[in-house]
């Protein structure tokens, strides 16, 4: 059971690798010029060079099925793009992993990793590497049998990838083909026929099941392995005991002395276990511990309490793509070496995926834990990190919990659900450090979450979605001329506030439905009560709106059909830091511009996106947060941060909106200050209509 599980871990951090390589790759391929042969070497010589499995690298451009290797441009026989591998490849957003078939050139079977490329959300082409399995078998064949147990690798239909005899390369353990069984001898065939009524035997164990044993009989009075199912791949593991090789050992410490072979064999057992741990528990970017350490101690350890820290980076993606992935690495490593200054000697730290750490306590002392965990969050709150001649600042969340081994039935399961959690609520809370002394409170607000999501999507079902307007006042004019879209979710009598739902919505992909329903009611609304066409309607366009290519046209045909101005939309850009491509955004803004729709950036003043992106954006409006605006009367900085906020907007030629103006005394102050517009319930508070 062990030797498979840890196979699966060996398989996978083999695997992984080449799929993080490919996708930092397809930045490369994304911009690079691909009849530039000489490019194209180099990007697809470096990849070969640093991973001896690969055979082949190739790119399949997608507008006319032209093949790419290192060499060029290639004649192919078929049009690659027909082959399942590509079509999957396409609409994946990550390296897909297919199933053993033969190569198309000499028959022999072979596995392709392929990554599909795009450039401004429009398909390039498919990036792809082979790997034959006669070299993963000359690579790794020392691993697939050890100590009296075989180790071997089948795909989902049970096709063998990698096992001790190479003649079984590509062999279907559910149905062999002739070609294969006539390689063997009548004996060998036996086996291979037992081999085969096994696997039809526990076929649906194996299909049903994550993991589980294999029985040498249908009595199932003999165990004759043990398989598991790889996370990611849908390749199954197994391992199994060779009962004839202990046997030729039992004859063979009977017939002769072995100390000059058992020193031998404790000398290569040492080693196989070195170079394992090391594949095993090891970061190759950090040099810290993985997860698979994490589970292994997880695993091992006493029934005590246990005490986790989950740490991520605020908007990493922003500074990959600003800086780049090279330099994000930079920023990673760094960050370790932080952290096991602080933290090393209280437990074991886990890098666990891209800008997440985990680190578990050694000791069981929640208060110890809670007073580390504070003094983390306070070196880490806006760390400056300096690499090369660059300075940047950075805040990292920080989630602690304490976890009762009594109730985790998988401890794989677990921490992948407390890291979702952790992750999700680092999106909906300014805090740095959030607590949690009972793991079932994490619980509770993924079953909160899921019910919100449930309540989403149901007042979608039932037409329950309804625009709010609230009146947006022109200070220099005296008039209101503008009206907010706002969301709100009709309850029986009551329209409930969409603040609880909105990040909801934004985590299972459903905000930019929910902003298009509110957009085309508040036009119909707008057509039905604005027959002259004179008011503005400021919409909301979130990050991930804006991602999405389909989602400005579609306001723009929502316009056409209710006959509005485009010049009376506005978009209030929200959710900036959920922006993934700033320059593709740029070109779009200018593009819709041009046909008379203005833009707003939303909540100024706050945030690392807006100060970044305030010199990108070429918006008519700025928005600013309403945190500074509600005490201007009360705080002096407030009012010092307001003034410098307007003198950027007029030096960016920008207009300004003031939020939560609640006051005559406010809107005096803004007044003075040469604000543009004001917003807030002194001016008028949300409703149905205008």
């Amino acid at each position: 059971m062990k030797s498979s599980q840890n196979y699966s871990v060996f398989i996978l951090n083999t695997i992984n690798p080449i799929k993080t390589l490919m996708e930092n790759t397809g930045i490369l391929l994304a911009s690079s010029d691909l009849e530039n042969a000489e490019e194209v070497r180099n990007i697809f010589s470096r990849m070969h060079n640093n991973v001896p499995i690969i055979s082949k690298v190739y790119f399949v451009k997608d507008e006319n099925g032209e093949k790419f290797t290192s060499y060029g441009k290639v004649k192919t026989l078929t049009d690659l793009r027909n082959r399942s591998w590509y079509k999957e490849a396409s609409s994946s957003e990550k390296p897909i992993v297919t199933q053993v078939y033969s190569d198309l050139n000499n028959q022999n079977p072979v596995i392709t990793i392929a990554y599909g490329i795009k450039k401004d959300n429009k398909l390039k082409g498919v990036f792809s590497v082979d790997i034959f399995l006669e070299d993963l078998y000359k690579t790794f064949k020392i691993t697939t049998n050890t100590e009296n147990t075989i180790n071997y690798i089948t795909d989902c239909c049970g096709h063998i990838i990698l096992h001790p005899s190479e003649k079984l390369l590509g062999f279907s353990m559910w149905d062999p083909q002739k070609n294969y069984i006539d390689q063997f001898s009548s004996q060998q065939n036996k086996t291979l026929k037992s081999y085969t009524e096994i696997w039809n035997e526990n076929e649906i164990n194996i299909l049903k099941n994550i993991s589980g044993h294999l029985y040498y009989d249908l009595k199932k009075q003999k165990i004759y392995g043990y398989f598991c199912k790889i996370p990611d791949l849908n390749w199954i593991a197994v391992s199994r005991i060779n009962y004839q090789k202990i046997e030729e050992d039992a004859n063979l410490y009977l017939l002769e002395t072995a100390f000059g072979g058992l020193i031998i064999f404790i000398f290569l057992i040492i080693f196989i276990y070195i170079i394992f741990t090391n594949i095993y528990n090891k970061d190759d970017l950090t040099n810290s511990y993985n997860k698979n350490k994490l589970l292994e101690v997880l695993q091992k350890q006493s029934d005590d309490e246990k005490i986790l820290l989950f740490m991520d980076i605020y908007n990493f993606s922003s500074i990959n793509a600003i800086h780049g992935s090279a330099f994000g690495n930079k920023v990673i490593k760094k960050l370790t070496d932080t952290l096991n200054n602080s933290l090393g000697r209280d437990g074991i730290l886990i890098h666990s995926k891209a800008d997440d750490f985990l680190f578990l306590f050694s000791s069981q002392d929640w208060e110890n834990a809670l007073c580390k965990s504070k003094q983390l969050n306070d070196i880490l709150t806006n760390l400056e990190i300096k690499i090369n001649n660059s300075t940047i600042n950075i805040n990292v969340f920080l989630g602690l919990t304490k976890i009762n081994p009594s109730e985790i039935k998988d401890w794989n399961t677990a921490i992948l659900l407390i890291e979702d959690i952790f992750n999700n609520l680092k999106k909906t809370t300014e805090s740095g450090l959030l607590t949690f002394s009972d793991f079932n409170e994490l619980l509770k607000i993924k079953e909160q979450k899921d019910t919100k999501k449930e309540e989403i999507i149901k007042a979608i079902e039932e037409d329950r979605i309804v625009p709010f307007f609230q009146p947006i006042y022109n200070i220099k004019e005296n008039k209101v001329e503008k009206y907010e879209v706002l969301m709100r979710i009709k309850s029986g009598e009551n329209y409930l506030s969409p603040f609880p739902y909105i990040k909801i919505a934004e985590e299972n992909n459903l905000i930019s439905k929910l902003d298009l329903i509110v957009i085309e009611k508040a036009m119909k609304c707008k057509n039905n009560m604005d027959k002259e066409d004179k008011i503005k309607l400021s919409v909301n366009a979130s990050g991930k709106d804006l991602n999405d290519s389909e989602f400005l046209p579609k306001v723009v045909r929502l316009a056409d059909q209710y006959k509005i101005k485009y010049q009376n939309i506005i978009f209030e850009i929200t959710e900036t830091q959920n922006i993934d491509n700033i320059d593709s955004l740029v070109k779009t803004i200018y593009s819709f511009k041009q046909l008379g729709f203005t833009f707003s950036i939303d909540d100024f003043g706050t945030g690392f996106s807006s100060m970044q992106y305030l010199k990108r954006i070429p918006a008519n409006y700025l928005k600013i947060d309403g945190s500074f605006i509600k005490d201007i009367n009360e705080k002096e900085e407030s009012l010092y941060i307001v003034k410098s906020i307007v003198h950027m907007a007029k030096a960016f030629k920008m207009e300004t909106i003031a939020e939560f103006v609640e006051s005559e005394e406010i809107l005096d102050i803004i007044r003075e200050l040469n604000i543009d517009y004001a917003q807030g319930y002194h001016i008028g508070k949300p409703s149905d209509k205008f």
